[in-house]
Formats: C-alpha cells, sequence, structure tokens
C-alpha cells in the first residue's frame, strides 16, 4: 500500500512539473523609455537641438524622434529652425530617449510639458513625418493636415523632403545654399565636393584638429564644446579651412 501511494505521488509532482514546464511564461512588459530633463541651450537646426541637463557636462545633442525637417540649405530650412527656436529655446523640456544614431546624437521625442515638440513642428507645416521604409511615420495625420492647409513650407507647393534634396544636391556643406539668408547661417565651404562622409563626435574641439571646412561646420553643427569659432559668426575655422 505505501509502495502504490508512493507511487502516486511520484507520478503527480512529475505531472505537476511537466504542466509548469510547458505553461507559457507570462510576458515582461517593454521598458519604459529613459527620460531626463533639462534646458534647451542651443538649435541647430530644423530637429536638432541642445539640451543641457544638470550638473557641469556638455549638452546632450537631442535629434528630435519621428520627424524630418528640411536642411539648413534647403527652402524652408531657416524657417524651421526659427520656428524650432522659437517654440524649445530657453525651456525646460522632458526628452523621451528611444536611441542614439551613427552621430552619437541622442534620439528621442522632446516635451514641454505636455507640448509633444515634434507633432507641434509637423502640424505647422515645418516638418514631415519621418519615414520608415513602408511606414509613413508617427506624425502623418499631421503632415496630411498642414499639407491641406498649406502650413509653413506646403504653402506653395512642390515642397521636397530632405532625403531627395540631399540626393539632387548633396549635403548642404557642399553644395550651394538656397535658403533665404538667416542671423545663423550655414556657410558652403570653399572647394569641397558634396560628400556623404559620416563623421562623429569624437573629442576632438580645435581648427588644428580638422582636416577641412566640411568637417569642421559639422562638429560646430553637432558637437558640443567645440572650440572653432571664436568669434561667433557662425563660420567655423576662418583663418584656417572656411576662408
Amino acid at each position: 500500500m505505501n509502495k502504490l501511494m508512493c507511487c502516486a505521488a511520484a507520478l503527480w509532482l512529475g505531472l505537476g512539473a511537466a504542466t509548469a514546464a510547458t505553461k507559457p511564461a507570462k510576458p515582461r512588459p517593454a521598458p519604459e523609455p529613459v527620460e531626463v530633463t533639462g534646458q534647451v541651450s542651443r538649435v541647430i537646426d530644423g530637429d536638432t537641438l541642445w539640451v543641457k541637463t544638470a550638473g557641469d557636462g556638455a549638452p546632450m545633442v537631442v535629434r528630435i524622434e519621428g520627424i524630418d525637417a528640411p536642411e539648413s540649405c534647403q527652402p524652408g530650412g531657416s524657417e524651421a529652425t526659427q520656428a524650432l527656436t522659437k517654440l524649445a529655446l530657453n525651456r525646460s523640456v522632458t526628452v523621451k530617449i528611444a536611441a542614439r544614431d551613427e552621430y552619437g546624437r541622442t534620439v528621442g521625442k522632446v516635451y514641454d510639458g505636455t507640448l509633444d515638440v515634434g507633432d507641434r513642428m509637423v502640424r505647422d507645416g515645418h516638418a514631415w513625418s519621418m519615414r520608415y521604409k513602408y511606414d509613413r511615420g508617427p506624425y502623418v495625420a499631421e503632415e496630411r493636415m498642414a499639407i491641406a492647409l498649406k502650413r509653413g513650407l506646403h504653402a506653395d507647393g512642390g515642397a521636397i523632403m530632405p532625403r531627395e534634396f540631399r540626393q539632387r544636391h548633396g549635403a548642404c556643406e557642399g553644395a550651394p545654399s538656397i535658403a533665404k539668408p538667416t542671423a545663423v547661417p550655414v556657410p558652403a565651404p570653399t572647394a569641397v565636393a558634396a560628400t556623404t562622409v559620416a563623421y562623429r563626435c569624437d573629442g576632438r574641439k580645435y581648427c588644428s584638429q580638422m582636416t577641412s571646412c566640411q568637417e569642421a561646420t559639422w562638429f560646430l553643427k553637432n558637437c558640443p564644446g567645440v572650440k572653432v569659432d571664436g568669434n561667433n559668426d557662425g563660420v567655423p575655422c576662418d583663418q584656417q579651412w572656411c576662408r
């Protein structure tokens, strides 16, 4: 009798273990995006800005997730920069970090309180919803509304997306600027062919460490802490490279 009870107990325990082993695991919730808060200390263009967080460290370069603003030298580029400046400069914002791009920039959605800054830029016609292969991006409804109402860069019709502009004219640093003049112009380097060289913020700060006007211009636009524009006129290394 005891032997039979022992066998039955062992069988019951074995069945329980097998059931537990085959029971699907409860899915873990996706991690919440990391959030940081700071003050916008500089606006680079219509979708890139610097956020100064607490402490004495260098500002964080933030590429606003989900939007694609005109290139600085593209029609509508200066207006997009001015619109983002009006929305965000010197404002306290929250960045919901999603990733880091190939240039070392932080990619994330930017909020001023409850205001989604990227949403507002697309809604006002100063940026497109970012395309991801066959996905028209998170702000396609706002983009369609801006086109229908002829807002911002859609006012005259015929506006082309930055990707197509780069295919036609190359990168801004190597292509003639056809945008309207602004208070902070992006200079076109002389004798530098349009290229798609991928630079990254690698710790270099001074003109003596640069190899071209194009490179110095990219560092000035994207890397905090660089010392290549001593007279703050927007033209880097004007004694060495960008004469």
